[in-house]
């Protein structure tokens, strides 16, 4: 007999690789808040849909004619401490009873030599290592001089820091996919390349709206410094 679905369709995959799309709504589902950016268009939008805060001549902008789109944060060159972020409006919030997702494909040119973070916070304005000080975030980190990545939330400008095995480290212009799953108010689930590498329960942000962000700063004055964007996703119960 034929079984009829009465409410949306789930991605209900338990386990890795496919653990963070438990519930996951499909798309276009009115119940569901969701933020997609592919960068398929021709010119990155920092009028409607995001906020490029950047040092003197760094860049946020557009791949030409990349195969599924791509995003480029760029330092200027051989220069130190210089770089570029984009972050949205704040239109997510954890919530007591309601899931929160976030992914992004993306990859550095130098894995050790870089400041990376992307993720969840609160906005930030100035410069774009104010990402790595904003008192409200769940975001991965990597920091300038290793190619560890940390798992961090942080609340009130107290934080919860998850340094991950060399496995996990970043490597030289190699992609890799970072995952977080807020469930309810109380547990953050942590992936990389949709396995779940770490779970936090402590200075989870729940008293701020967030937004979804990336930024990288290049850690010395050798070469051009980039970070390179897929894509950015989040999704949130209404």
């Amino acid at each position: 007999m034929a079984v009829h679905f009465t409410g949306p369709i789930l991605f209900a995959g338990k386990d890795n690789p496919r653990k963070w799309f438990k519930d996951l709504p499909i798309d276009k589902n009115p119940d569901y808040i969701t933020k997609w950016d592919d960068f398929t268009g021709v010119a990155l939008d920092s009028t409607n849909d995001w906020t490029v805060v950047k040092d003197g001549t760094a860049s946020a902008a557009i791949v030409a004619d990349t195969v599924g789109g791509e995003l480029a944060l760029t330092s200027t060159a051989t220069t130190d401490n210089d770089g570029a972020s984009i972050q949205g409006n704040e239109v997510f919030a954890v919530q007591a009873g309601k899931d929160l997702w976030f992914e992004t494909r993306i990859k550095v040119s130098d894995a050790d030599d870089t400041d990376l973070c992307v993720g969840f916070t609160v906005n930030f304005a100035t410069n774009p290592e104010a990402m790595l000080t904003a008192a409200d975030r769940i975001v991965f980190e990597s920091d300038d001089g290793t190619a560890t990545l940390q798992c961090i939330t942080e609340k009130d400008g107290t934080e919860t820091a998850t340094a991950l095995a060399t496995a996990y480290d970043l490597a030289d212009d190699t992609y890799v996919k970072l995952g977080i799953h807020v469930l309810s108010n109380t547990t953050v689930e942590f992936y990389v390349n949709r396995e779940l590498v770490a779970t936090h329960t402590t200075n989870i942000p729940d008293d701020e709206n967030l937004t979804i962000a990336a930024m990288e700063l290049s850690g010395s004055a050798t070469g051009t410094k980039s970070a390179t964007i897929d894509y950015m996703f989040a999704s949130a119960a209404r």
